[in-house]
């Protein structure tokens, strides 16, 4: 299961058009100021501070950056750890979706949330897993009285842990989605 390459998200007559230069022009002016030594931070300033590149664009142009030169890998986040991240759309209201979907959870990790937040713009739940690695339930209004039901497995060690987590992830959201089709479970 491989991770797209930020390459293969954005295109280059994308980010022509939002930058005004091609990731190969963008590449060029990067390795002539040494960016290869710089921290993610410092590279995304950089580009904002010297160019003027949006704040969107600039992570774009960062993270292409890196992993065309090696320094981080597809899913792999600036701090070295990985996150996978998954969704379902339910028919039910976020208050709902998240109070049944957290029960789910709760059964399927043993364990009940460290916090939870029903009353946020996007209710959430979170809860703490092995080493630094955490678990995110966010319950996201929709249209028609639907609810869009994510999870954020982050602080992952590496891509072997990132691919057994979406296998996870994937897997809980199928339980929770045959949860909340079964009434008043």
């Amino acid at each position: 299961m491989a991770m797209l390459a930020q390459k293969d998200m954005v295109g280059d007559d994308r980010m022509l058009d939002a930058t005004g230069k091609t990731p190969d022009e963008w590449f060029a002016l990067l390795d002539a100021a040494e960016a290869t030594k710089w921290t993610h931070t410092q590279i995304a300033a950089w580009l904002r501070n010297e160019h003027s590149v949006a704040r969107w664009w600039n992570q774009a142009v960062t993270v292409r950056y890196e992993q065309a030169r090696g320094m981080r890998d597809p899913g792999q986040k600036a701090d070295g750890t990985y996150t996978a991240v998954a969704t379902r759309t339910v028919a039910l209201g976020p208050g709902e979706a998240l109070e049944r979907a957290s029960a789910v959870l709760s059964v399927q990790l043993d364990a009940r949330p460290a916090s939870s937040n029903p009353g946020a713009k996007a209710p959430n739940a979170r809860w703490r897993l092995a080493g630094r690695e955490r678990l995110l339930l966010t319950a996201t209004q929709t249209t028609g009285g639907r609810t869009s039901v994510g999870l954020t497995h982050s602080g992952i060690a590496d891509q072997a842990g990132l691919i057994a987590a979406k296998t996870r992830i994937g897997g809980l959201l199928d339980a929770i989605g045959s949860a909340i089709t079964e009434p008043n479970r």
